[in-house]
């Protein structure tokens, strides 16, 4: 086995200020690779001989530092994989010392899994990521942090930091499951080593999910609601259908009514695919969502490529775009839902899930069995279910769906 590593005066390419870049060069098996070191050198201040900068370099001492550190990372690298009895190439080599380089800062990792994330449109995903970053910088103090930092004991001493400024165990849970899925990355990206595991001797048992209080409404509490006069295309005249329209739909998510596109909707069947799930759903609609559809079909672009509901527009291309604006307009949905409660005497506090809850807690008080409401909403929590019930067609369903009315 063939195998150089030195750093070299790059003459190949020269600076506008007539200077040549500082290289590391990796040869194995007479393959070649460079690594930046992000300095540069005149031609009459290198030694080409020594491949070292000459005594009266003006950086020289900081530019011997750099190269020796720069050899060092790479033969100890060298050594790690000769170790472990690995094949590798000079571009492994290349990719590894250049990772280790760019991602000394984890934060720095982090921003560059958000981008991966983004660019591939998993913008949901990326937005986790974002507030585990977020909420792991204000634990540092907005110090950098490298990956050998990180042990139990900082985990701990970050859980209990998250307590005390009263961060919810649910959100504790995600920003843990979030970091070690980070870590798990760097590995794959081999920027650490394959022992490396700081979750090693963290037990998740303490850190399960505690299940959300659900918050449901009374069918009479829902035809309240369906009664209260509000003024056509108001934001709250809005809000009411979009809350109406989810309950008489199986608790549809308001997500999936904001994708809904009236090329779903066919001789009053609605058919859409859940975004969390990708479960397909043939819905056949109630007489009162229909009339909520009426409305929007008179009122707004009604062509199979148009958006149902006045939460998206075929403007909104990009993922970061629709992201953006679904969020923005739930927010002012569920403030609304707020005074709506108020004005119907209703004292839960009403949010977009109300009516999914709501939608489940009506099925069940009408005498609906438990593993049919499951299927009729795509529980995917409930997988031994969902394998048994996988006979009952959408007409059951659709039948089911009746004792809501």
């Amino acid at each position: 086995m063939s195998l150089s590593v030195k750093v070299v005066l790059f003459k190949s390419k020269t600076l506008s200020n007539g200077e040549h870049p500082i290289m590391l060069r990796i040869i194995k098996d007479r393959k070649t690779k460079y690594i930046n070191l992000k300095h540069s050198c005149l031609p009459d201040l290198w030694d080409d001989e020594e491949n070292l900068p000459k005594k009266k370099h003006p950086n020289y001492t900081e530019l011997i530092v750099l190269i020796d550190q720069k050899k060092l990372e790479a033969n100890k690298l060298i050594l790690n994989l000769e170790i472990q009895d690995k094949d590798f190439s000079a571009d492994h080599i290349r990719k590894r010392l250049k990772g280790t380089s760019e991602y000394k800062s984890i934060f720095k990792y982090f921003d560059n899994v958000i981008a991966k994330l983004e660019s591939s449109n998993r913008i949901g995903y990326a937005n986790i990521f974002k507030s585990t970053r977020n909420s792991i910088k204000k634990f540092s103090g907005n110090k950098d942090l490298g990956f050998t930092e990180i042990n139990a004991g900082f985990i701990n001493n970050y859980e209990v930091d998250c307590l005390s400024r009263g961060v919810t165990m649910n959100a504790i849970f995600v920003y843990l499951r979030t970091f070690k899925t980070l870590l798990n990355y760097a590995k794959n990206d081999e920027l650490v080593r394959e022992d490396y595991n700081p979750f090693k001797d963290i037990s998740f048992t303490k850190y399960r999910r505690i299940k959300t209080i659900k918050r449901a409404i009374s069918k009479e509490s829902v035809k309240v609601i369906a009664e209260l006069k509000f003024a056509e295309n108001t934001s709250i005249f809005h809000s009411r259908n979009y809350f109406l329209f989810s309950f008489y739909n199986r608790g549809m998510n308001f997500v999936d009514m904001a994708y809904l596109k009236w090329g779903a909707i066919n001789n009053g069947k609605l058919f859409y695919t859940r975004r969390k799930t990708k479960e397909n759903f043939s819905i056949g609609m109630l007489p009162p969502a229909i009339e909520i559809l009426n409305f929007y079909q008179s009122s707004y672009p009604n062509s199979p490529d148009d958006y149902v509901f006045p939460i998206l527009y075929r403007s909104h291309i990009s993922a970061k775009s629709i992201d953006y604006r679904i969020d923005k307009v739930l927010k002012i949905v569920n403030k609304d839902l707020k005074k709506m409660g108020e004005l119907a005497g209703i004292k839960e506090k009403l949010t977009t899930y109300v009516a999914r809850h709501s939608y489940a807690t009506v099925m069940k008080q009408s005498g609906i069995p438990t593993n049919i409401i499951s299927e009729s909403m795509g529980h995917d929590s409930e997988k031994t279910t969902q394998i048994y019930l996988e006979s009952f067609g959408s007409q059951v369903l659709d039948e089911a769906n009746k004792a809501i009315l």
